[in-house]
């Protein structure tokens, strides 16, 4: 029987690289590079999507295009959306009106800012959507669904399923190769190598004395992507992380 102390010890340097590895994922995938195929028609559906480094919070919405702005910017009439995201700190959404103000200054029945961003209004609210975020409905949504089936793999390993076989680990790798997510591929390297710290290939426990030699080889893998990163390792070390910069 495993004594207490060891799931003490388990359970520490578990959490602790768990944080440090979320942080890494912040780190490495950042904005993912989207690819807006062609200039989209009025009327057409068109999916606007804004990916973030925490993948579990990327935001959508589904929207018929009114109109391109000088720019390239689409105004898109809202059709879906996930609710409980700040829709502001990317584009503008602006509510319809009669002010005949607004209208004399070219708007179509007069826009007014939308306040609450985290619900919007399918019925009332236009949304100025920047032209790179603005992607054909079909491949918006298959590539946020694989998006999505890569952190759910992520999440799994953060729950400490021991299902999470390393097998599948390295299929999730293949995955973000060919939807060209190639910065989760050193995230999951960091996965494996932890996983193997607490897990044989048949998904045993290991005892402690055997967990000695896989702990120092993740160890040296973070090290050497900190060496890598010299911003990322300033950041890290600070006596006061600032998460947010990080």
């Amino acid at each position: 029987m495993l004594s207490p102390q060891f799931w003490l010890i388990h359970n520490r340097l578990r959490a602790f690289f768990v944080f440090n590895l979320v942080v890494l994922l912040a780190f490495f995938l950042g904005y993912s590079t989207l690819v807006s195929a062609k200039n989209f028609t009025m009327g057409e559906v068109v999916f606007a999507a804004f990916p973030v480094g925490n993948i579990k919070d990327d935001a959508f919405i589904v929207g018929k295009v009114k109109s391109q702005q000088d720019n390239g910017d689409y105004v898109v009439s809202l059709v879906d959306y996930v609710e409980g995201h700040e829709y502001a700190s990317s584009c503008v959404p602006m509510a319809k009106t009669e002010d005949p103000v607004a209208t004399a200054q070219g708007y179509e029945k007069g826009w007014e800012m939308w306040q609450d961003t985290t619900k919007l209004d399918v019925e009332n609210l236009d949304y100025l959507v920047p032209k790179e975020n603005v992607l054909e409905l079909g491949y918006g949504k298959q590539y946020f669904v694989e998006r999505n089936n890569l952190y759910i793999v992520f999440g799994r390993w953060k729950s400490d399923a021991p299902v999470m076989t390393l097998d599948r680990i390295e299929r999730a790798q293949r995955e973000s190769q060919a939807i060209g997510l190639e910065a989760l591929v050193p995230v999951f390297d960091l996965v494996k190598y932890h996983r193997k710290v607490f897990y044989d290939s048949n998904n045993r426990p290991l005892y402690a004395f055997e967990r000695i030699r896989p702990a120092i080889d993740m160890l040296q893998a973070t090290q050497q992507i900190l060496s890598q990163h010299p911003k990322l390792a300033k950041l890290w070390q600070a006596k006061q992380r600032n998460l947010e910069q990080i």
